[in-house]
């Protein structure tokens, strides 16, 4: 008996196997563990205010209820390890995507013009998150009708007296958001979790104040963490609203010294930099800035200049805060002067500018509500034509202008692209595709990580009528009316990413993010979750 055994045919034949099998990337993910207290507690306090802003109208008892048992949820208690906390993300993926956890380096976030660098305040603040939230329920009970939504928000109440108690009892042993201690300690995970699991590519933070005040040479350390013989981290995340500007001399480099950004682009280590105005944000009052800011709507380049903010992070008003902060100090237009300067940086701008300007981007969105004094002031940037054009929709009343006109799609948006270009709209996710799509950054990119935007549904296969959170409307008509318009090179620069597990804290379940993505984006899903990706991470790339 002979076999007539062809080898080549076989090598071909194992070739199209691994063809075939596509890898797909989350490239936008966190996987904290329980010593990242800060973050929930903030989040719950952040929506126990849109509760109450969300009473001031009329809201479903769905809403409502949907709202109420998301804070509970971030309320329990997490998962005890960094491990448990990407199996249930990775479960969720039945082992079928590479991730990239991304570091958040929070050490200066706070106190960043004191002298001790302790973050001393810290503690002092926490408890008046507390206060904050103990104020905030009463009102909010006294709102609503439903005897059983009133007790739903008991628990709440309960949770938090729970988290005072605890933070009244903290051991020197236990780690906090802010200390170093909590750095070190993600370090360790997240290369612990590289070193196990083949899948897990994450992304060192870098934070140019650590240079600055713990003495630690950034770009030696970025060297040993990415481009040593055994690497465990992939890529840098930055955070610049944490409290620096993104082109402080730490990365943008100086005469003396290479920056972050030269050793980045010269070795093609991808950066994923957070590039919405919602989010996380520093702490402090004020802050001390080398490098370029958006202030006064337009960027500058300052030199140890001292800001202070308006609002206080820790008041009724942190989401004006958060606002304040993010706009000061990672506007997108401030990414462009990076990019000027290192036009090939590999670069992900996070969030694409998030979810609410995406919609208000590609819907056309015109603001309700103006000031004259401002109305006037960007005005005087248009002409004759275009002004006249402007103040046909508006009707003056008092010290404002309101929306008076409704319009077709076609009208509005000329309208709207006339005010974006005078400056009387400020949306970063029309910004961010004008750096993405411009062929002189070819490895510019952004994600839909996070995206928020949804409603109530009732699962079809559901045997009880229980609603679940989707984004599926708002993102099939983000595919419909945005991506299906735009160019494959422009397709090319957009990746797909779940903001894992900060998105409980909006509403979809993880499994309900992904069902929704890969319907909303049918065989599309394979171009944002694993042909983009792989240009991102420079991965299989010839």
């Amino acid at each position: 008996m002979s076999f007539n055994f062809d080898c080549r045919k076989l090598d071909t034949q194992i070739h199209l196997i691994k063809v075939n099998m596509k890898t797909y990337y989350d490239i936008h993910c966190h996987v904290f563990n329980k010593d990242v207290i800060i973050r929930r507690l903030v989040n719950v306090v952040q929506s126990l205010v849109s509760i109450k802003d969300m009473l001031k109208g009329e809201v479903s008892e769905a809403d409502l209820k949907l709202k109420i048992e998301g804070i509970n949820r971030t309320l329990e208690d997490v998962l005890n390890s960094s491990e448990e906390v990407f199996q249930v993300l990775n479960n969720v993926y039945n082992g079928q995507f590479v991730t990239t956890p991304l570091m958040f380096d929070l050490t200066y976030a706070d106190d960043n013009d004191d002298d001790e660098h302790k973050n001393k305040r810290y503690r002092r603040r926490i408890k008046l998150i507390f206060k904050i939230a103990a104020r905030i329920i009463p009102i909010v009970k006294l709102k609503i009708k439903d005897k059983e939504l009133r007790k739903a928000l008991d628990p709440i109440r309960d949770g938090l007296k729970n988290f005072a108690k605890k933070f009244d009892k903290k051991s020197d042993e236990e780690v906090e958001i802010f200390d170093d201690a909590n750095y070190a300690q993600q370090i360790i995970d997240l290369e612990f979790l590289s070193e196990k699991y083949s899948s897990v590519k994450p992304f060192f933070s870098v934070d140019p104040r650590r240079e600055y005040k713990a003495g630690t040479n950034m770009l030696n350390l970025v060297q040993e963490k990415i481009l040593n013989d055994n690497p465990k981290f992939t890529g840098i995340k930055l955070y610049s609203p944490a409290g620096f500007s993104p082109t402080d001399p730490v990365l943008m480099g100086t005469e003396t010294q290479e920056g972050i950004y030269s050793l980045c682009e010269i070795n093609k280590i991808p950066l994923t930099v957070h590039n919405s105005d919602a989010g996380f944000a520093c702490l402090s009052k004020e802050l001390l800035l080398n490098g370029h800011i958006y202030l006064n709507d337009e960027v500058k380049l300052v030199d140890n200049y001292k800001h202070t903010f308006e609002y206080d992070f820790f008041s009724l008003k942190t989401s004006e805060a958060i606002s304040e902060r993010a706009s000061l100090l990672n506007h997108p237009k401030i990414w462009r002067v990076v990019l000027e300067k290192y036009p090939n940086l590999t670069i992900n701008f996070a969030h694409f500018g998030g979810a609410s300007q995406i919609i208000e981007y590609i819907d056309y969105i015109l603001p309700e509500k103006f000031e004259i004094k401002t109305f006037n002031k960007y005005l005087a940037n248009l002409s004759d034509e275009h002004k006249n054009l402007v103040k046909s929709i508006y009707n003056k009343k008092r010290k404002y202008l309101y929306l008076i006109k409704n319009m077709v799609y076609t009208e509005r948006a000329k309208i709207w692209n006339i005010m974006y270009n005078s400056g009387l709209i400020d949306n970063w996710a029309k910004a961010i595709f004008e750096t993405v799509k411009n062929t002189n950054y070819p490895n510019a990119f952004t994600d839909v990580s996070c995206f928020s935007i949804g409603e109530l549904i009732n699962l079809p296969d559901d045997d009880v009528d229980v609603p679940v959170f989707s984004i599926k409307g708002e993102l099939k008509k983000f595919v419909r009316d945005f991506f299906n318009t735009i160019s494959d090179y422009e397709k090319s620069k957009i990746l797909y990413g779940s903001d894992y597990y900060l998105t409980q804290f909006f509403g979809p379940t993880m499994e309900q993010y992904l069902s929704d993505f890969k319907e909303a984006f049918g065989d599309d899903f394979d171009i944002i979750a694993s042909h983009n990706p792989e240009r991102f991470l420079n991965i299989n790339q010839s």
